[in-house]
């Protein structure tokens, strides 16, 4: 599991989320306070929030050819999510 800081301009909370997947055209399923989904090469894709902070959980897909493809997308959806880049995250999950 990973925890990820969201920008307080981003009102983080379960809606947020599953409007967040469905804009990319993701299905997912909420199982209690986790939304749960997939993506090619991600077997699942487990998010849940507590309204400061974003968690996630994936199951990688080993079989899948295009790891590439899955990494680009999985840090446009953390982006879109948290607010902050792949650079932005690094740097603040380093301090």
């Amino acid at each position: 599991m990973r925890t990820y800081p969201v920008k307080k301009t981003i009102k983080i909370n379960e809606a947020y989320v599953m409007e967040t997947l469905k804009s990319r055209n993701l299905e997912f399923q909420q199982e209690g306070d986790h939304i749960v989904s997939s993506y090619p090469g991600l077997k699942k894709i487990e998010i849940w929030t507590d309204g400061k902070k974003l968690y996630v959980e994936t199951e990688t897909d080993t079989q899948y050819s295009n790891p590439g493809e899955t990494i680009k997308f999985f840090n446009n959806l953390l982006e879109a999510l948290t607010g902050y880049t792949t650079k932005e995250r690094k740097k603040l999950i380093s301090k």
